[in-house]
């Protein structure tokens, strides 16, 4: 598997080459990502790619989305509210 050789990125142009080897025909980008829109295990491998470069998921911190990513304020607000008791005895 890439993956296990340390390939977490590689060219449209190598994946062509590994599928050539194990018989299929011409792998191209448009192949890539009709493939990459219907099936899921697919999307489940892939992070991101482009018409150059395809990259695949290296932990599962990969699934973890961005946006969920708090920023420091954040988290000292929610403390805050966490050990807010209420009123003052």
């Amino acid at each position: 598997m890439l993956k296990d050789r340390g390939m977490v990125e590689f060219s449209i142009e190598k994946l062509d080459g590994y599928m050539q080897n194990i018989g299929e025909k011409s792998f191209t980008f448009d192949t890539f990502k009709a493939a990459y829109d219907t099936d899921t295990r697919i999307q489940e491998l892939v992070t991101d790619f482009n018409k150059d470069i395809i990259s695949l998921k290296d932990s599962e911190m990969d699934d973890v989305s961005k946006k969920h990513n708090r920023s420091k304020n954040d988290v000292s607000t929610m403390a805050k509210r966490a050990t807010k008791v209420g009123a003052k005895l």
